[in-house]
């Protein structure tokens, strides 16, 4: 008889980070996180499998818990909050100890799944949890001194940050597997975590991403041009996401759309800055999702992403899965995703002129396979291969 599986989902930070204002729908927001996703796919494919999904919250001053698709989020006050990522919540740690006692007297397996292990928390259950299964899942953090490194802005507490290093080095080893989103992680994890089983795993996409829908017709569902080339940028609408290159880049590419999905705190910015030049060729679309989001990428003809720091881009997987190359810069993860010339190009990030040249050359392409290159982003395969981890 196999042993029962309990999987506990950790998110690695309160929700109301990502919140605009204070009368968010925060259920909202975490019923569309990582974790969730994570966990509703892993009861989809492995329905024997107990899951739970746990994560603190500055906002609350009590416990909340509530039921979703069979799966139990647990929603726990914090006692600090100083800073994104520093979140501590001791009720939350008082009932991980519970939640492994009582595992241990009843013979079943628990999994502790950490969504960020670069965190006060993942540090805390790496040091005081060693004796379990834990599963460390990057969100694409770094490591103390990369951060520092990265930020510049926390030089002040320079030794916080090297005793943060010290930690690291001496606990995440006791991670037992991990699922990372760029080589430079896998890299440093190498170094620090030896032992550890260390692999390249993303967020998956639904099987619905896959079905083959024709340029000309979802133009026409679309109302969109069917003489003219269409750049598709999707995701959040601010600086990191390299909006403002792209902008600047389509002027020079004033025979191409572009189509911009998203939202974001300089959207309104944005706006104002192409109408001011007069940028007929850029339209904003605001939020687009499910099917109307899939027309639009079998729509276009290239899909361009040009942040300056990203993990492993879900949108990119997208593009590929509706057979659409990408131009994205060479950030985190982006290599282990963008055969160059073959799938899509890489770039430097915040270079319109890079962007404008790869957009020309991407539009001189043949129609080749893309799709075939998005199959292992489906989440029946990270499902299969995170079920794997849990049951070693």
């Amino acid at each position: 008889m196999k042993q029962k599986i309990k999987v506990i989902q950790i998110a690695h930070a309160s929700h109301s980070y990502f919140a605009e204002k204070k009368d968010d729908d925060l259920k909202k927001i975490i019923l569309n996180d990582w974790y969730t996703k994570t966990a509703k796919q892993v009861k989809k494919f492995h329905p024997e499998i107990d899951v739970e999904c746990w994560a603190p919250e500055k906002w609350n001053d009590r416990e909340e818990q509530f039921l979703e698709q069979g799966i139990k989020f647990r929603i726990f006050p914090v006692t600090f909050s100083p800073l994104y990522a520093l979140d501590f919540s001791i009720p939350m740690l008082q009932e991980l100890r519970k939640e492994i006692r009582k595992s241990e007297k009843e013979g079943h397996k628990l999994v502790i799944h950490l969504h960020e292990y670069h965190n006060l928390h993942g540090l805390v259950i790496a040091s005081w949890f060693n004796k379990n299964k834990i599963i460390g899942q990057h969100h694409g953090g770094s490591w103390p001194i990369k951060h520092l490194m990265q930020t510049k802005r926390y030089k002040f507490v320079f030794p916080l940050f090297l005793l943060g290093q010290v930690w690291e080095n001496k606990v995440l080893k006791n991670i037992n597997s991990f699922f990372v989103l760029s080589k430079d992680e896998i890299d440093y994890l190498k170094r620090v975590a030896p032992e550890s089983s260390i692999k390249f795993q993303t967020m998956g996409i639904e099987d619905e991403y896959f079905e083959k829908v024709d340029k000309k017709m979802a133009r026409k569902k679309l109302g969109l041009p069917l003489d003219k080339k269409i750049v598709i940028f999707l995701g959040r609408i601010n600086q990191v996401k390299g909006v403002g290159y792209l902008i600047e880049a389509m002027k020079e590419l004033k025979d191409v759309e572009l189509r911009i999905m998203g939202f974001g705190p300089q959207e309104e910015e944005y706006r104002k800055y192409v109408k001011k030049n007069n940028l007929k060729n850029i339209k904003f679309l605001g939020g687009v999702f499910g099917e109307k989001k899939m027309l639009y990428l079998s729509a276009g003809d290239v899909l361009v992403l040009p942040s300056s720091k990203e993990g492993a881009p879900v949108s990119v997987m997208e593009a590929m899965a509706r057979n659409l190359p990408s131009v994205v810069s060479d950030v985190g993860g982006v290599e282990l995703m963008i055969k160059n010339n073959i799938n899509g190009i890489m770039i430097r990030p915040r270079q319109s002129e890079d962007i404008v040249n790869a957009v020309r050359s991407v539009l001189k392409w043949k129609e080749k396979d893309i799709r075939s290159y998005a199959k292992q982003y489906r989440w029946k395969e990270i499902i299969d291969n995170t079920v794997k981890e849990y049951q070693k």
